[in-house]
């Protein structure tokens, strides 16, 4: 007996039904043109700790797409790519059940047990299109579906751009995403190494002793951009000293990074834009333990760099879901010159941490939880095995972290959801900062940060209006008594935003809404208006408009809670008592294009044009007392400034090959020259910077990576010491190549091992007037991180 699909297929689906003893079959393929669909399936983060990592492991690993299929009402199938092969991690979900798995090596997924009836089900893989299908099912029918896959960009889904999940291709804010797969293939062990593949991103070392390190958007330092785990800025002034060297890369599982101010969820400071880490979510029970060494050269000798990590995921059933994770880092120092001063320092860092979600409800509503602990000790400077008193230069900090945070996110309708969230994160660190053996150069700093968060959404045919609440309350105690500063600050703010994402026709999608903060540091409310406009007039055009007003409040930064050393004598950045605050509006403007040039082939060229005017901006202005023994700077408001470029991207996504290349050119002007250089020009802002990357899966469970970043010349203070008098010097541009090369081996199942090699820095491409020995200038450092250095990793999941 023949079976006709009930109602017509979504746009560009050509459904094949057919009857196979009794069974059901329909296949499909990816959407002809975009369809617009803001559902990915539910993604769980969060945990507790829980003492079962050995039950765990012994329990190996059953995927819930593995579960065959019984004799209930159920959904199982294939998914593949363009090609006809099988396609490993995608998620399959069925939306109006709330259901979700992944699949396996062969593809295979099942969905069971299912109530009779119509269902949306949803399938989407990394690099390919989002498909979507109407399926109604009988009592006690299995229904079989074979997908095949369509080559695409832009179809992830994104929670950052709005606070809302959309797809990545219908957010009206300029964006990118880099998926687990290229963290993994790029060989990163903490966020510093992941993100510095994403177009538009830099990151560099502010510091040749502790090796302290920034991430910069737009041509902007490190405070401009908003950086938050999940959606929250737990990241407080003291732990982004070091923190982006502090996150482990394994627990991302995909970073999302928004280019200008855009929504008005987020703070107002994040003025070049925000950076959301997405962290690992469980979605089959197994465990993953990663053990690696790298081999890092330099003048006086190599140094060796083991890390181990684990992370046992459990899950059970669709409800609940829970990760544990831990990671082990001896990084150990390098003296690049051979002068006795180690360029690449002492890092030995513990982290542990658990996550859990549950749902309730029928799955509606989800709660999730989450324990964390990071334990750092740094060291840099000559004779490392002494105790820093008794040495010529000492930066040593002995730092910990401990978060929590409990959510809820509820679906009270189909119209109205909410999302609740509270925060908690206590950073502390004893520190020595000295020169000359000072017995007194020892301090000590405690950074207790809490954070209530809370925001809804009112979901229309047209659109969503959103509407949230923040308080955080930052408490900050830095003691440091050789140089006579005591910092004790309790910083508290509210903020209250209100957002209308709009879709207006078949072309026109516009976000506008207000920012109203509350700041302590802060005479008065301040009020940030912020609106972007998304018009498609061709399915392979998108232009993308954003304005957006900030501010950032006159309160502690991160440099402040660092002092390099610098001539001898420790740096010390002071607050101006006259400091205001900083108020800032960036513009931006973004074309893209996705022209169709096959179905296992995909295509984007995209360029964008920013302008940021910052009033009364934050700069360190030397103003040093010879009578004390610290090196002084005042940070206070300079004027105005200005920070304007172009970026330009490609993209090419062929079967797994995924080649991506960008360029920026940026210029970066003080609007009245600086006083102690007579400068016009930003310093640390290089007027060129890009990156290139291929990522290729080669036969027999081989994986090639290679990628190149380029660091134009700029400007960079050089302060007298090692040299005989302050002097601005123009650097070197660099370019820098990393390979890859990893192989995977089946074990069965999901089981598997994984072995993988990879050359950092290929070229050896290094600074090569480093100031040398006691008197150095340790903020003179720019260009690659580090010098050239060998990888070798193998990990095994079971």
């Amino acid at each position: 007996m023949g079976w006709r699909l009930k109602g017509r297929a979504g746009q560009g689906f050509h459904p094949v039904p057919f009857d196979v003893s009794c069974r059901r079959k329909v296949r499909f393929a990816v959407m002809e043109r975009r369809v617009r669909h803001p559902f990915r399936g539910r993604r769980a983060s969060l945990g507790a700790f829980v003492p079962l990592l050995a039950l765990l492991a012994l329990t190996g690993s059953v995927p819930a797409a593995a579960v065959p299929c019984t004799g209930d009402t159920a959904v199982q199938g294939v998914v593949r790519s363009p090609s006809g092969q099988p396609v490993a991690g995608a998620a399959v979900t069925l939306t109006t059940i709330s259901s979700s798995v992944i699949t396996p090596e062969d593809g295979r997924f099942c969905l069971h047990p299912v109530s009779a009836g119509e269902h949306r089900l949803v399938v989407y893989a990394e690099g390919y299109g989002l498909a979507e299908q109407d399926v109604r099912l009988a009592d006690g029918e299995l229904l079989e579906i074979d997908v095949r896959l369509r080559a695409a960009f832009g179809e992830e889904m994104v929670v950052t751009a709005t606070r809302t999940r959309r797809r990545l291709a219908d957010v009206p804010l300029h964006m990118q995403t880099l998926p687990r797969s290229r963290i993994e293939s790029v060989a990163a062990r903490t966020l510093a190494d992941a993100v510095e593949w994403t177009r538009g991103v830099r990151v560099e070392s502010t510091c040749q002793s502790c090796n302290s390190s920034q991430i910069r958007l737009l041509g902007l330092q490190g405070p401009y951009a908003q950086l938050l785990v999940d959606g929250q800025p737990t990241l407080s002034s003291l732990a982004m000293v070091y923190g982006i060297e502090q996150l482990p890369a394994r627990l991302i599982d995909s970073i999302e990074v928004v280019r200008g101010g855009g929504s008005p969820a987020y703070g107002a400071g994040a003025v070049a834009g925000v950076i959301n880490l997405i962290p690992h979510h469980p979605d089959h029970t197994h465990v993953e333990a990663d053990a690696r060494s790298e081999r890092m050269g330099g003048a006086a000798g190599a140094g060796e760099t083991p890390s181990y990590s684990l992370v046992a995921d459990w899950t059970s059933g669709s409800r609940r879901a829970a990760t544990f994770h831990g990671q082990v880092d001896r990084v150990a120092p390098v003296d690049v010159d051979g002068d006795g001063f180690s360029d690449v320092s002492i890092r030995d860092l513990d982290a542990a941490g658990a996550r859990y979600h549950e749902f309730f409800f029928d799955g509606s509503a989800r709660l999730a939880a989450e324990l964390s602990h990071m334990a750092e000790f740094r060291r840099g400077g000559d004779r490392l095995h002494l105790p820093p008193e008794q040495v010529d230069v000492a930066e040593q900090l002995d730092s910990s972290r401990r978060g929590a945070s409990v959510s809820w996110l509820h679906t009270v309708s189909p119209l109205w959801d909410w999302r609740a969230t509270v925060s908690h994160a206590a950073t502390e660190r004893a520190s020595y900062y000295g020169a000359g053996g000072d017995p007194g150069a020892f301090g000590s700093t405690r950074n207790p940060l809490w954070i209530f968060d809370s925001h809804v959404n009112r979901g229309g045919a047209q659109g969503t209006v959103s509407f949230g609440v923040q308080t955080a309350r930052d408490l900050i105690d830095d003691r440091q008594p050789a140089y006579g500063r005591v910092i004790r600050e309790t910083y508290r703010s509210v903020s209250g935003f209100v957002q209308d994402d709009r879709r207006i026709g078949d072309q026109v999608t516009l976000l506008y809404g207000v920012r109203a903060d509350r700041h302590s540091a802060v005479d008065g409310s301040i009020v940030s208006p912020r609106a972007a406009l998304m018009w498609t007039p061709r399915s392979d055009l998108t232009v993308r408009v954003s304005h957006s007003a900030g501010f950032l409040p006159p309160a502690v930064f991160d440099e402040e809670l660092h002092i390099a050393l610098v001539g001898g004598k420790a740096m010390v950045v002071r607050d101006d008592p006259g400091l205001r605050e900083e108020t800032s509006a960036a513009r931006m403007v973004s074309l893209e294009w996705r022209p169709e040039i096959g179905r296992r082939t995909a295509m984007v060229v995209d360029s964008t044009v920013f302008d940021t005017r910052i009033d009364d901006l934050f700069h360190n202005l030397e103003a040093d007392n010879p009578t004390t023994p610290e090196f002084e700077f005042v940070r206070t408001n300079l004027g105005r400034a200005r920070v304007r470029g172009v970026e330009i991207g490609w993209g090419l996504r062929r079967g797994g090959l995924i080649v991506d290349a960008g360029y920026a050119w940026q210029r970066a002007e003080f609007g009245d020259a600086e006083p102690d250089f007579g400068s016009t020009t930003m310093f640390r802002t290089p007027e060129e910077h890009g990156t290139a990357s291929l990522q290729w899966p080669l036969p027999r469970g081989f994986n090639l990576f290679a990628g190149l970043r380029y660091t134009g010349s700029m400007l960079a203070p050089h302060y007298a010491g090692y040299i005989l008098e302050d002097r601005l010097e123009v650097t070197p541009g660099f370019l820098t190549w990393d390979v890859g090369l990893s192989r995977r081996f089946a074990l069965g199942g999901d089981r598997r091992i994984t072995a993988t090699v990879a050359l950092r820095n290929l070229t050896d491409e290094y600074q090569r007037d480093l100031d040398r020995g006691p008197f150095r200038d340790p903020s003179y450092v720019y260009g690659p991180r580090f010098p050239r250095s060998f990888v070798v990793g193998l990990k095994v999941d079971l």
